[in-house]
């Protein structure tokens, strides 16, 4: 009995969705590479976590992985998509993420840790 696989749910901050559905217009990726593609984003998000600087150090996995989605959700899934969502990659995508990050700690103060 086949799988049926079913698209991705790539979860997208509201002022990224114009730019998401142009990324996901433009590749015009097929429902097996959109899901590498998620998941390499995944993956990928998790362990730029797991290295993230020390400013970061008080984010939990998923508040790193919403401010990443904040700021830069489009660019990489559209790194992603272009890699074509190969595991081999990771390291790619991750150092894109690490820039992303650090480009918007430039602009706003690291978070604080809470009391």
């Amino acid at each position: 009995m086949p799988t049926h696989h079913t698209t991705p749910v790539i979860n997208t901050p509201e002022h990224h969705l114009g730019a998401m559905s142009l990324v996901i217009l433009t590749r015009a990726p097929d429902d097996a590479t959109l899901r590498a593609a998620a998941h390499l984003v995944d993956s990928a998000a998790i362990a730029a976590w797991a290295l993230r600087p020390g400013d970061l150090s008080t984010l939990g996995r998923h508040q790193y992985r919403q401010l990443l989605d904040y700021a830069a959700a489009p660019q990489v899934l559209d790194l992603a998509l272009y890699l074509g969502g190969d595991t081999k990659q990771i390291r790619t995508l991750m150092d894109h993420i690490a820039r992303e990050i650090a480009e918007l700690l430039i602009h706003y103060a690291p978070p604080k840790a809470q009391d």
